[in-house]
C-alpha cells in the first residue's frame, strides 16, 4: 500500500531533477530523444547522474528548437533500454523538473511502454516561484538569471537539469529560511495539481523489475557540437520557451498573454515560424483532452480561449 511523502521532511529527502528533449510536446506521439537526471541529496550539492540521447525508432522532429538529427541518434539506446539505468537513479527520489506537468507526462509513458507502470511524487520548479511567493512562473533563464545562476539556454538535456538543480537549491533554502518542513506543508500554501502526487511512493529499486543497465549510454556532450549559433534558431528556440511556459497548464492570464506578446515583438520571428510554433501549441492541447476520448464543455472553453490568446500573438490554426 502506498504511503506517500507527505510527512518526509524535504530537506532530508532525495531529489532528482529530470529533463528531456523530445520531438514534441504530446507524449506518446511525440517521443523522448534525451534524458538527463541531476542528484540532489541532502547536504550535496547538484550531480549529473545519467545524461544520453535516446533513439525514438522515428524521425526527431524539433531539431530547430533542440538541435538533435536522426544521425545524432542512430546509434543511442532506446528507452526500454536504458529504463533500468533511470529508475537506478530516480529511485527513493522525489522527481522534479522546471516544467513537470510537460516532464512527467512523458516520463509516465516512456516507462510504462518499458512494462513500468508507476507515477512517483513530483513537484516542479516553474511553480515553486508562485508557490514560496519569489513571482510569477517564467522560463527557466529567467528564473537563473533573478537568483544569480549562470545557464545560456541551450537546449540541451544535461545544461538545464544542472541549471535546475542549482535553482532547487535557492528554493531549499527558502524553505529552510521559512520553516517549511515537510511535503505536507507544501499542500497548504497553494493548490497545484502536482501537490496530490505527494501521497505516491517513489520509485522503488530496477531489480524489482528485473531491469539490467545499459552500457552503451551516449551523452551529447562532446558527441553533438553546434559550432555556429544560427540567431533565427535562438529567436525559435526562446519564443518556444515562453509558449510552452504560459500554456503548461493551458490556463493563460492576461499579465502571460502581455508577456508572450512582448517576447515576441522583442525576438522578431518571421509569420511562418510563428505559424509552426502555434500550430504545434495548439495541437498538443487538443491532443491532451482527447486523450480520455472525451471532450467536456470546461476544456472546450480552455480550447477557446487557447485559439483565442495565439491568435492575439499573431496567428491561430484556422486563420
Amino acid at each position: 500500500m502506498a504511503t506517500g511523502i507527505a510527512s518526509h521532511p524535504i530537506l532530508k529527502t532525495p531529489v532528482a531533477v529530470l529533463d528531456f528533449e523530445t520531438t514534441g510536446l504530446t507524449a506518446g506521439a511525440d517521443r523522448v530523444i534525451e534524458v538527463s537526471v541531476v542528484r540532489v541529496d541532502p547536504g550535496q550539492e547538484p550531480r549529473l547522474v545519467l545524461d544520453t540521447l535516446v533513439n525514438p525508432h522515428r524521425h526527431v522532429a524539433a531539431t530547430e528548437i533542440h538541435g538533435i538529427t536522426d544521425a545524432d541518434v542512430k546509434n543511442a539506446p532506446t528507452f526500454p533500454e536504458i529504463a533500468g539505468d533511470l529508475l537506478g537513479v530516480l529511485e527513493g527520489c522525489v522527481v522534479a523538473a522546471y516544467n513537470v506537468y510537460f516532464d512527467i507526462k512523458f516520463l509516465n509513458f516512456e516507462m510504462a511502454n518499458a512494462g513500468i507502470e508507476h507515477e512517483p511524487p513530483h513537484f516542479c520548479l516553474m511553480y515553486m516561484r508562485p508557490l514560496l511567493g519569489l513571482g510569477s512562473r517564467c522560463k527557466l533563464q529567467e528564473a537563473c538569471r533573478q537568483h544569480g545562476i549562470d545557464f545560456d539556454d541551450a537546449h540541451v538535456a544535461a545544461e538545464d537539469a544542472m541549471a535546475s538543480g542549482r535553482l532547487l537549491q535557492c528554493y531549499l533554502d527558502e524553505l529552510r529560511r521559512r520553516k517549511i518542513r515537510t511535503y505536507d506543508d507544501l499542500t497548504r500554501l497553494r493548490s497545484y495539481k502536482f501537490l496530490k502526487s505527494f501521497a505516491n511512493d517513489p520509485f522503488p529499486s530496477a531489480s524489482t523489475f528485473n531491469l539490467p543497465g545499459c552500457d552503451r549510454l551516449l551523452s551529447r556532450i562532446g558527441h553533438v557540437q553546434e559550432t555556429v549559433v544560427d540567431p533565427r534558431r535562438k529567436a525559435v528556440r526562446e519564443y518556444w520557451d515562453t509558449l510552452k511556459t504560459v500554456v503548461a497548464d493551458l490556463e493563460i492570464t492576461d499579465e502571460e498573454l502581455r508577456y508572450v506578446v512582448a517576447q515576441r515583438k522583442r525576438l522578431g520571428l518571421a509569420k511562418e515560424h510563428v505559424r509552426v510554433l502555434h500550430a504545434r501549441a495548439f495541437a498538443s492541447a487538443i491532443a491532451q483532452f482527447c486523450d480520455d476520448e472525451r471532450l467536456d464543455d470546461k476544456e472546450v472553453m480552455k480550447l477557446r480561449r487557447l485559439h483565442q490568446c495565439l491568435s492575439t500573438l499573431g496567428w491561430a490554426p484556422g486563420q
